[in-house]
């Protein structure tokens, strides 16, 4: 249980993925504030610092989250964290897993060859290119159309995703690139004693390319899918997300 005095409530932070914000977990922070104390923030080159060239190496991303801790005298949080923020959670967790009660990866990949792989690589070696139809391209191929059957979120995910992408420095998108090639994140997953669950949309046929081997990786996952959602399945079905999270989150109750 995380460590707190009598009458405090737990505390969930939450990481957004890329050309996200604070705000991409609004609703499930409205749904659990009466029962947890709630937190979010913006990653660096996000938010404020959104179209400025920002540190975005991993270093600075976990110092940033030690620093939400730190900030908000966090002594131990469930982390809750989406796609790429997949990433700085995992990372933390193997770090400072006295700080950690428990870690929830919407969206979550790693570094598996697979065709989820194969679009990084491509486009790492295309970064230089004009970043504009660069990011246009690059959106198509990791939200996909056709992908193991049509994605009816494709057209909604790919107008988002290129539209906050624009706003973005291009600088960012690039880092999360090289991260996600030349980082052994899938190293990590396997140091992870702390209770898991891995939530992907059952449309993220793509994402879902790299996971093969998920059960070997942490044996303890919890793996769940959300039947009709894309790549952030909270977004596409906030209740049916809120309702897996929430009984996870019980069960941590109950093991203590």
């Amino acid at each position: 249980m995380a460590n707190k005095r009598i009458g405090e409530k737990e505390t969930i932070i939450f990481i957004h993925g890329l050309v996200g914000n604070d705000r991409a977990f609004k609703k499930e922070k409205i749904a659990l504030s009466p029962h947890y104390r709630v937190i979010s923030y913006n990653l660096l080159g996000h938010g404020n610092d959104k179209g400025t060239e920002a540190p975005f190496r991993l270093g600075d991303l976990v110092q940033q989250l030690e620093d939400v801790y730190r900030l908000h005298q966090v002594e131990k949080a469930h982390l809750c964290t989406l796609s790429y923020g997949c990433y700085i959670g995992a990372i933390f967790a193997t770090l400072f897993p006295q700080k950690v009660t428990s870690l929830c990866c919407i969206g979550g990949h790693y570094n598996n060859p697979s065709a989820l792989f194969s679009v990084f690589e491509e486009f790492w070696n295309r970064r230089d290119e004009p970043y504009s139809h660069w990011l246009n391209d690059y959106t198509s191929k990791i939200f996909p159309l056709w992908s193991q059957g049509i994605d009816p979120f494709y057209f909604i995910s790919k107008k988002v995703y290129y539209r906050l992408g624009l706003t973005m420095h291009p600088s960012v998108i690039v880092e999360s690139l090289r991260h996600r090639i030349q980082f052994d994140l899938k190293a990590r997953l396997k140091q992870l004693t702390l209770p898991v669950m891995w939530v992907m949309g059952g449309f993220d046929h793509l994402y879902k390319s790299c996971l093969y081997d998920l059960p070997t990786l942490i044996p303890h996952v919890i793996y769940r899918e959300i039947p009709f959602a894309g790549h952030a399945a909270h977004l596409f079905r906030p209740d049916a997300f809120r309702t897996m999270y929430l009984r996870f989150l019980s069960k941590q109750k109950e093991a203590c």
